[in-house]
Order: C-alpha cells, then sequence, then structure tokens
C-alpha cells in the first residue's frame, strides 16, 4: 500500500501493529462549498464567458461546482493562450473553450 507522505505511513504502520481493520482512501465523500460566481460577460441574455490568463485550480475548482450545482448554465471559457493541461480540463469537465478571440458561431 502506497501513501501520500511519510505521516501518513507512519500512521498506516501504527495501525497494522495494533492490528486495526482499516482501508486507505477508500471512501470518497462528496460535499459543497458555498460561495458566489461571478462571470466575466453574461451574452446575448443566454450564456456567460469566463476569461481566463492564468487558470488556477481554485479557479477550476469554482468553475466545477458551479457547473455542478448548475447544470443547465452555459458556460464558455476563453483562454489567453493555448496551453494544453487546460484545454484538456475544459474538454474534460464539459465547458466549451476558445483560444485568443471568441469564435463567430458563439456571437
Amino acid at each position: 500500500m502506497v501513501t501520500r507522505n511519510k505521516f501518513e505511513e507512519r500512521t498506516l504502520k501504527h495501525l497494522k501493529r495494533a492490528k486495526v481493520e482499516f482501508s486507505y482512501e477508500s471512501e470518497r465523500i462528496p460535499y459543497t462549498i458555498y460561495g458566489m460566481y461571478t462571470p466575466d460577460f453574461y451574452i446575448n441574455g443566454s450564456w456567460l464567458l469566463e476569461c481566463k490568463g492564468h487558470f488556477r485550480r481554485e479557479d477550476k475548482r469554482k468553475l466545477a461546482a458551479v457547473k455542478n450545482c448548475n447544470p443547465s448554465l452555459d458556460i464558455r471559457i476563453l483562454f489567453y493562450s493555448y496551453n494544453a493541461r487546460n484545454v484538456k480540463w475544459a474538454v474534460k469537465n464539459g465547458f466549451p473553450y476558445a483560444i485568443e478571440t471568441i469564435p463567430e458561431e458563439w456571437l
């Protein structure tokens, strides 16, 4: 069993020595973080545009949570420049995206 750090490894060994029944990172428990989302632009009264230069982890988490809580919202991302990881994230999480400029067909 591989742990994430030495502290968890030490705890795992302690549990084994104590002959305690346990599992490691076997459960996934959903939770919601309350917050407010203010989109950058509301286009034609029908969809939201989020402009992203630096696409930080907390931004990704927030957008995913907003989409999860509001699945009917049409949120699209306009990236300042191409970044394969950001594009992969957008595709994986179902966000339409564009690079540098808004596509004509969106307008």
